[in-house]
């Protein structure tokens, strides 16, 4: 396994490389990616809150979100977002192991 992960990580280190290279180079128009962004985040929400039992993930990941939207703007929400859910999932661990929602 130790050979397998080696290759995995060169590939990727490799690809990585090549993207950022080649990637400076190409030019081309993202106008309209942010709708596509947003729609693809609407559903995989929508495809998580169906396939749960339980919403607490979800709903803290809402209000969570909503409160830093509040306090740090648009610009510059989402790290703070990212760093009080891993924080508040990591808190509700257990409870979420309890009804299923966590393994």
């Amino acid at each position: 396994m130790f050979f397998v992960t080696l290759l995995n990580h060169s590939y990727w280190v490799l690809g990585a490389t090549i993207g950022g290279l080649f990637g400076s180079l190409l030019q081309f128009r993202m106008e309209g990616l942010e709708f596509v962004m947003t729609a693809l985040f609407v559903v995989i929400f929508i495809e998580l809150w169906m396939k749960e039992r339980v919403h607490h993930s979800s709903l803290l990941g809402l209000a969570v979100s909503f409160l830093c939207l509040i306090v740090f703007n648009g610009g510059s929400f989402i790290i703070p977002s990212m760093i009080l859910i891993l924080f508040g999932l990591t808190l509700m661990r257990k409870r979420l192991a309890k009804v299923g929602e966590c393994t």
